[in-house]
């Protein structure tokens, strides 16, 4: 199965070894086998590309050539994401799960769905070459091919490094739209928090259900809450260093870092009184494990905690 597996990710197998292998992917009884597999090639792309993000680009390869050569009217495939030991990388299990399903419409446009759970994070390109990176707790609809107007649905957060094109390129979610012709920006639109949209570079307009309207310009941000439209200049590293492996926090009180940490680590974090949930924290998480990450908030704030292993659930209090 190596050697067919091999030939997968490279594109070059026979008919015959592309559904065979695609079965073997599907069947939940090979996870083992698939995540030794992932962990191999792995290693040897690190070692041919050391530049590269390998877990990374590994994923990419898979869940695209089965969404490029997949004909059935709707599937569901899981597919896994190997992290390495070196250094100090995220102690939150070896495998993360991504969800990747497809259907068969009209006209023969297939609908692509990909969605990240807690704890994982994938990074994937759009067939009009726009680069898409997609957070933890995170799902995005798209087409495989794009018509006049180039249209993705979103829940979650995702980053866009969107390919120019004289065709609008749109992010629709339950807050509004995002719209842009070609541009980098971030989209945060998780159920329950406030929407944002942070610009890095070119220029997008934001409009809210309630046809609310905002252009903006690079280093700034908007915030929809409540029906209500605020913008501001930010340090746009703060909000977009995810996709980069790190989490920027400056003067951030820990009632916001804390459903970051949640969705990052796949854990549930519960905050014991009000005095704590405002306790402000700078400093920045770079492949530091959650006890690493425990310890380095403890040091800036006056925290207390401790951890359930049976329910997964981190009690954090504020010492006096």
């Amino acid at each position: 199965m190596r050697e067919k597996f091999d030939k997968y990710i490279k594109g070059s197998c026979s008919v015959k070894e592309y559904h065979e292998t695609k079965d073997f992917i599907n069947d939940s009884g090979n996870d083992e086998l698939l995540s030794a597999l992932l962990l191999e090639n792995w290693k040897e792309q690190k070692t041919q590309k050391n530049s590269i993000q390998p877990d990374e680009q590994l994923l990419d390869q898979i869940h695209h050539k089965i969404a490029l050569s997949e004909s059935r009217s709707e599937k569901t495939i899981r597919l896994y994401k190997v992290f390495s030991g070196v250094a100090a990388i995220l102690i939150i299990g070896l495998v993360f799960g991504i969800i990747f399903s497809i259907k068969q419409g009209a006209n023969n446009i297939i609908t692509q769905n990909i969605s990240t759970p807690y704890g994982g994070k994938t990074h994937f390109s759009l067939s009009d070459g726009t680069e898409v990176w997609l957070n933890s707790g995170s799902t995005i609809s798209y087409p495989s091919r794009f018509s006049d107007t180039r249209y993705v649905t979103l829940t979650g957060e995702a980053y866009f490094k969107v390919a120019h094109d004289s065709h609008p390129f749109i992010v629709s979610g339950n807050f509004g739209e995002v719209e842009v012709l070609g541009t980098e920006f971030d989209v945060k639109a998780y159920a329950g928090e406030a929407f944002s949209t942070t610009l890095v570079k070119g220029s997008v307009l934001f409009r809210s259900n309630q046809n609310k309207k905002v252009i903006l310009k690079p280093g700034s941000q908007v915030i929809f809450e409540s029906n209500k439209i605020t913008t501001k200049q930010v340090e746009t590293e703060v909000y977009t260093s995810w996709k980069d492996g790190k989490l920027i926090f400056k003067e951030e009180p820990l009632k916001n870092i804390v459903s970051r940490l949640e969705r990052w680590y796949n854990i549930h974090i519960d905050l014991e009184g009000e005095e704590i949930k405002n306790l402000k924290y700078t400093g920045t998480i770079e492949f530091e494990s959650f006890s690493e990450i425990l310890e380095l908030i403890k040091v800036t704030t006056p925290i207390e905690y401790s951890f359930n292993r049976d329910t997964r659930v981190l009690s954090i209090t504020a010492v006096n």
